[in-house]
């Protein structure tokens, strides 16, 4: 169940990258958002190397997919250690997976949103298209590059994620929602924070 659970992740995943890099994001997208930076020879020549690799993206995305829940459950397996909680690995790597079906969802809500709603876009509004989350209430071309990641995770969705993790562990670990909820605060949530403060040291010091 669960390998066909993050079968199931990877297909949806794949399915919005397809719709992104084949629908949403055009050659003319490409040259008009490009064409102020380089030359229109370049431009065609990365259009053609990024088709010709495009597969690479696909190949990589199973691995990346399970880096990213593996996050979440290393985060809870020492969390769980530290406050004496006695579960499984597997079951925290269910829980994740389950979770991880509300970031799916946010591809497909950008995916319907381009297509149908905001028709008339930019190459830079597909990057920081980011709904319900505190960085829609400001202009990403206004902002510090640093503050971009952080303001992006602060979002509806995110908390959703919370959610869902926390209501999963209600039963894994015997506790009522507030205490599940709390748990995932105390785990998952010190590990994306300090994830978040590495990301913006990055950009910080290459910017």
């Amino acid at each position: 169940m669960l390998v066909r659970k993050f079968v199931l992740l990877v297909v949806l995943y794949s399915i919005v990258q397809f719709g992104v890099q084949r629908i949403l994001i055009s050659d003319d997208l490409t040259y008009e958002a490009l064409i102020s930076q380089l030359s229109y020879e370049r431009i065609s020549d990365a259009l053609a190397q990024g088709k010709k690799w495009e597969w690479l993206s696909y190949a990589f995305l199973p691995f990346i997919l399970f880096i990213k829940i593996l996050f979440s459950v290393v985060c809870l397996s020492i969390g769980a250690i530290f406050l004496s909680v006695e579960n499984g690995f597997k079951q925290f790597f269910t829980a994740a997976t389950n979770a991880e079906f509300v970031f799916a969802a946010l591809g497909f809500v950008k995916l319907i949103w381009f297509s149908f709603i905001e028709v008339n876009y930019t190459l830079q509004d597909l990057q920081f298209f980011s709904p319900l989350s505190a960085l829609s209430l400001f202009k990403p071309t206004e902002l510090d590059p640093w503050l971009l990641y952080p303001l992006q995770l602060l979002s509806v969705f995110e908390v959703l994620y919370w959610i869902v993790l926390a209501y999963q562990l209600k039963e894994i670990l015997g506790k009522n929602f507030s205490s599940s909820f709390g748990f995932v605060a105390k785990t998952y949530g010190v590990g994306l924070f300090i994830w978040v403060l590495l990301v913006m040291f990055l950009i910080v010091s290459i910017s």
